[in-house]
């Protein structure tokens, strides 16, 4: 999957190299030069106990002219939901009966979402939010486990709720392993 948010081009890959790793990567461009990137990658897990794998699902969006309205209701989920931790207006959001998870710890449904988000996981700043029509990417840091870990969540929207969910959570290296000065959310 890739998609175009202005000056941005984020896409959902599977890597094939020596081991197989499921990755987000964004790509800001000016004129034809892409001249900053951003990575959120995992090794491939899954599938989840709901059959879905971290790279099924559609491919393509639609409903561009609804790009900033999925955008906002994006921003505000994960603002409600994921920082200020109010699951209970998860309903206001997702679409209780059709929700599909691709994130292979967590199964479809709202009750399993709630329960995730009722573990070990701590979102702590949303970064950004890149959209195109019916798709968005969140860029988020928090906690999983008491490890600084950053979370690139994309959402498939359809009816005014978010109807499918993909991931992947990684580690944050620490300052003094960084291979720049840039840090993994400079200029998000």
């Amino acid at each position: 999957r890739a998609f175009e948010d202005g000056d941005f081009v984020f896409g959902h890959t599977e890597y094939d190299f020596a081991t197989r790793r499921i990755g987000f990567e964004i790509f800001r461009f000016e004129g034809n030069q892409a001249v900053e990137h951003w990575d959120n990658i995992q090794p491939r897990m899954g599938p989840n106990e709901s059959g879905h794998s971290m790279v099924d699902g559609p491919i393509e969006s639609s409903d561009l002219e609804l790009t900033e309205t999925n955008r906002a209701l994006v921003k505000d989920f994960i603002d409600q939901v994921y920082l200020q931790r109010k699951v209970e207006t998860l309903d206001q959001y997702v679409a209780a009966d059709d929700f599909i998870n691709h994130s292979p710890s967590v199964e479809d449904g709202i009750e399993a979402l709630k329960k995730y988000l009722g573990g070990s996981i701590e979102y702590k700043t949303n970064h950004r939010v890149l959209a195109e029509g019916n798709f968005a990417l969140t860029v988020n840091e928090g906690y999983r486990d008491g490890v600084h870990t950053s979370f690139f969540d994309m959402f498939r929207i359809a009816g005014g709720k978010i109807v499918e969910h993909w991931d992947t959570v990684e580690a944050v290296p620490l300052k003094s392993e960084w291979k720049n000065q840039n840090g993994k959310f400079s200029n998000l």
